[in-house]
């Protein structure tokens, strides 16, 4: 890719951010929210976990596996009361939990 497309598209010349600055943001509040769920949960599932999706009262948690997915289903409910003491969370109303692959 040109250098000259890569300016371009990190350039605010657009009424709106552009595609690249909208998947940028959307990675770093990705990351953000993961690293937030991630400390309310307990150490060898902690790493199995991730927020892909925050869309007004869902939260979406994909986990990397069945067994994690399970174990993170029967925990929803206390952690959605935790979850919801943070910003981010604040509207969260129920917690979507998917298994990677599926």
């Amino acid at each position: 890719m040109s250098r000259a497309k890569i300016n371009e598209l990190l350039s605010e010349r657009h009424r709106r951010f552009s595609p690249l600055q909208r998947l940028l943001h959307r990675a770093s509040a990705q990351q953000s929210w993961t690293a937030q769920l991630r400390a309310l949960l307990p150490e060898p599932l902690c790493r199995d976990c991730v927020v892909t999706e925050i869309n007004g009262p869902v939260v979406v948690i994909l986990c990397s596996n069945a067994a994690s997915a399970t174990r993170l289903r029967f925990m929803a409910q206390d952690l959605l009361s935790e979850l919801t003491q943070l910003g981010d969370f604040r509207t969260a109303q129920e917690i979507h939990i998917r298994v990677a692959g599926h």
